[in-house]
């Protein structure tokens, strides 16, 4: 048997996690990618592993610190704290799967995209998928059993895929490849920390130049774009949906005075902090 699908909630029969959602959520592309654009552009981490399943369209990702292009039947998936920008267009179609990083069930640890071209492959993954729904959503007896179990075989699908027909073509530059996706890492964990991306440099043991430089190379952004944009995502999500004053925010995000995140704030975004919570709350 193997230990790693075995958890507590389904043991206990508390099919939810700390913050009170329910492990595994099911929504479409259009309805997980949705909001303002300013949220909808940007590149951000998320709590629970992604699992995004493309049946339709195509557009641009930035997966890891990679840009790189997606099509009808790609499969990405995307770790928990993985910086992700997904531009999703009106004609794309598909289902994205939260899974919770509490749940063990030995998913990638790196984040994969898949482009699946066998036809059996690809009903494979999609019956896997609407099984795995339909036991979330008529919640018989065992039911949650069955997600685990259900979960496991996407694990082995995405292991299977990736060991037989590989995630695409290699990095043209794996030392800039390697550097950005633990640039990107980083800053998805400390970017309310008030580091600068000479400490970042310092810390993966590179110039700022150099950082910089692999950035550009890699997603067509500076290393101070992946920053300030992450840090002003907090800052604008926080104004928009909590009553913090300017100051709890700037302090929050490791800004040394209000007057400098303001000026901050203006630069990247190109409004003030007020007028930007007041169009957000009025919409």
């Amino acid at each position: 048997m193997n230990h790693a699908l075995i958890i507590n909630p389904t043991e206990t029969a508390q099919w939810t996690v700390a913050d009170g959602n329910k492990p595994v959520r099911f929504q479409s592309l259009s309805q997980f990618f949705n909001g303002p654009e300013w949220k909808r552009g940007a590149m951000r981490g998320y709590n629970d592993h992604l699992l995004i399943w493309v049946t339709r369209g195509q557009g641009r990702l930035i997966l890891g610190g990679a840009r790189s292009g997606y099509n009808s039947h790609n499969a990405v998936f995307v770790p928990a704290g993985t910086m992700l920008k997904f531009e999703c267009g009106s004609q794309c179609y598909g289902t994205v799967v939260q899974i919770s990083s509490a749940l063990h069930l030995g998913l990638p640890t790196k984040p994969m995209q898949l482009r699946v071209r066998n036809a059996g492959d690809q009903c494979e993954l999609t019956s896997h998928l609407e099984v795995l729904q339909q036991e979330l959503d008529i919640q018989r007896l065992r039911s949650e059993r069955a997600a685990i179990c259900l979960l496991g075989l996407i694990s082995v699908w995405l292991e299977r895929q990736k060991e037989e027909c590989g995630t695409g073509a290699a990095p043209m530059d794996p030392r800039a490849s390697e550097a950005v996706s633990a640039y990107t890492a980083l800053v998805e964990q400390q970017y309310a920390s008030g580091k600068t991306t000479t400490d970042y440099a310092a810390e993966l043991g590179l110039s700022p130049s150099d950082l910089s430089r692999y950035c550009k190379d890699m997603c067509d952004l500076s290393a101070s774009d992946i920053l300030n944009q992450r840090i002003h995502l907090a800052a604008r999500e926080a104004l928009a949906t909590s009553a913090a004053t300017f100051q709890q925010v700037a302090e929050d995000l490791g800004f040394s005075s209000p007057a400098y995140f303001t000026r901050s704030f203006e630069n990247v975004t190109g409004e003030s902090p007020e007028r930007f919570r007041a169009r957000a709350t009025a919409a």
